[in-house]
């Protein structure tokens, strides 16, 4: 058994849906380039015989995410996430200290939009998408998110949080570069770890139709970071 699968905490579970608790690092489905490299949806396809993917996480973003055991499953949860219906929260620790309490972020975005295949705001070109972020706990120089969003463009919380002036602690690809205002070294834990989890999911059951409400607990250096700040 793998790392991966040491890590692999499934959440809920019938004869429908899988709810897992994805950990960083791993990539939701097969890589496009090299189908070797391990995905969550393999791993679950060998354990638990065939899923459908319904919504993706990035590779670093840890947290809740389902998958369909059936194609009916498959088609009443993409129905949900089409019309906006599900309830996605994520927690996340940022470079910086917001001005403001509660936030919505409106810019279109679009996807692969500079020479690093980065997302980012474009008002002429890019996709509706809207991002709404609330201060948890403020750190010297750091702040600990909540973000809720509607749509689902690629990299969508990274993107407009970046764009803000708030890099996601550990993710350099959106300008997360190690050091703060002042040029002295960060935290060495937000230079290790990626701080954006998925920590709650609420959703109709596609055949019973009854509310789940589904949470992830922090993984463990989240946790340590927290109580380091």
């Amino acid at each position: 058994m793998n790392d991966s699968d040491r890590q692999l905490s499934i959440l809920y579970v019938d004869d429908q849906i899988i709810v897992v608790n994805k950990p960083s690092g791993l990539r939701t489905i097969p890589d496009g380039y090299d189908r070797s490299l391990p995905c969550l949806k393999d791993m679950l396809s060998s354990k638990l015989g065939r899923v459908w993917t319904v919504h993706r996480l990035d590779k670093e973003t840890s947290g809740a995410i389902i998958f369909a055991r059936n194609a009916i499953a498959h088609r009443a949860l993409n129905q949900q996430f089409q019309a906006h219906l599900v309830k996605k929260e994520y927690a996340t620790i940022v470079l910086g200290d917001p001005e403001w309490d509660e936030i919505e972020i409106a810019s279109p975005l679009l996807k692969n939009g500079d020479r690093s295949h980065r997302t980012i705001p474009d008002e002429i070109n890019g996709k509706p998408a809207l991002t709404r972020a609330k201060v948890v706990q403020r750190f010297i120089q750091y702040t600990y998110l909540t973000v809720q969003i509607q749509s689902g463009i690629t990299h969508q919380i990274r993107a407009h949080l970046s764009s803000l002036g708030y890099p996601i602690g550990g993710d350099k690809l959106y300008g997360f570069k190690g050091t703060n205002s002042k040029n002295t070294t960060v935290n060495h834990n937000l230079t290790e770890h990626f701080y954006l989890h998925a920590h709650m999911l609420d959703f109709k059951h596609p055949v019973s139709h009854e509310n789940c409400h589904i949470e992830a607990l922090l993984p463990t250096y989240f946790i340590q970071l927290i109580k380091t700040l």
